[in-house]
């Protein structure tokens, strides 16, 4: 992740502009952390200040507002590294590359699909991309479908992004996102296949796969009749606890194939193959006509806060309801009436991160991007009762 390091920081006046971006203020935990709130362009995201026990301090974007595209976080490091007179011991960021940073129209936030998607073609979703490989193969394959490319590590993204225009491939479209929670965006009988493709196994912590009950029912909800939701993996133990698992559906069409060829392959599975390792695939296929869901929104707070009374009160503890949870984790103070207050929510078997922000008594999500799926629907509740 973009970074450096310095042995200090001139103190800034916010709010102050520098560059191409604008300091709004700083933060400062009770545990020494310190956050500042940075904006470019279309970007809002917070810089984290970490000091080392050698003295040094370590400049890094925070990872709950870390951009999609590594650029716009390292121009505001670089933009910070100038307003506060920081002299570099070391770094990985380099000014001259990142002199005119654009946002790439392939990379869509995740309020796009809930609120403004739309599309007459059919979709196909390839879940962990990875390199890109079959995503990119795919869609060169397929100009007619509408891809959808799901992934959260961003050197993988700033890869696909790259490939997108330097190929001209117009049909695909990114988003740094959970997929376990995606679909639930999307309109049912609305996509053509699903491919989850070498996921991360999880055998010690198989509540984090992407593959489990609610993953595959809501599968079949998006899926057309026909469509299909296909795991290629290397685990004999993912393979089994996925079949498991579509078989504990009321009816279910699966078909399992061992060491298939395909037209295209990851250099992970390169790799594999001269290892002899088997490769398994099993594809389910919907059979049923899905009823459409509505449109899911965003959450928002209406009630007025203390922050005084906030900060008072605040200890790190974790709530928890019936499958979900809220983890209030840590307090950063801007000010006596605002502040930010950084949790974790939803699902127990899959959450988000996000921080409260309160400002003068307002209070609101940062990112404002948290979307009213099921479980944090049931996790904002207990937000707002703890608030």
């Amino acid at each position: 992740m973009p970074n450096f390091k310095t042995l200090s920081l001139k103190p800034l006046a916010y709010p102050l502009t520098h560059g191409e971006t604008t300091f709004d203020f700083e933060a400062l935990s009770s545990r020494g952390n310190k956050l500042v709130m940075a904006r470019t362009k279309e970007e809002q995201l917070l810089i984290r200040i970490h000091a080392r026990e050698n003295g040094k301090l370590l400049v890094k974007g925070d990872k709950v507002t870390r951009p999609s595209q590594a650029s716009f976080l390292q121009k505001v490091l670089i933009d910070f590294r100038g307003a506060s007179d920081a002299v570099e011991l070391c770094s990985n960021i380099e000014p001259k590359n990142f002199l005119h940073v654009k946002r790439s129209p392939y990379l869509k936030n995740v309020d796009f699909f809930a609120n403004a998607f739309t599309c007459k073609d059919e979709i196909w979703i390839e879940v962990g991309f990875g390199s890109g490989r079959h995503l990119l193969h795919q869609a060169k394959k397929n100009p007619h479908i509408q891809f959808i490319g799901l992934e959260i590590h961003k050197p993988s993204i700033e890869q696909v992004l790259k490939q997108c225009e330097l190929q001209n491939i117009e049909n695909i479209l990114v988003v740094d996102y959970d997929a376990r929670l995606f679909l639930e965006f999307l309109s049912s009988n609305s996509v053509g296949r699903i491919f989850v493709h070498f996921p991360v196994p999880w055998d010690k912590k198989p509540h984090r796969r992407v593959m489990s009950k609610g993953f595959i029912e809501e599968s079949l909800r998006v899926l057309k009749v026909g469509g299909t939701l296909e795991l290629r993996t290397d685990s004999q133990l993912y393979f089994e606890f996925s079949f498991f698992e579509m078989m504990q559906l009321a009816k279910a069409s699966v078909h399992v194939k061992k060491n298939q060829e395909l037209e295209i392959t990851s250099k992970y599975e390169d790799r594999w193959r001269k290892m002899e390792k088997d490769i398994y695939d099993v594809t389910l296929t919907n059979e049923v006509l899905s009823p459409d869901i509505a449109k899911v929104g965003k959450l928002s707070f209406t009630q007025k806060v203390d922050f005084s009374k906030i900060k008072a009160a605040f200890k790190e503890e974790i709530l928890r309801g019936e499958g979900f949870f809220v983890h209030f984790e840590e307090l950063f103070i801007i000010d006596a009436q605002s502040g930010l207050i950084r949790i974790s929510f939803g699902a127990n078997e899959r959450n988000e991160k996000s921080y409260l922000w309160i400002d003068k008594g307002h209070l609101s999500y940062l990112p404002d991007t948290v979307l009213a799926t099921t479980c944090n629907k049931d996790a904002d509740k207990l937000i707002k009762e703890w608030v």
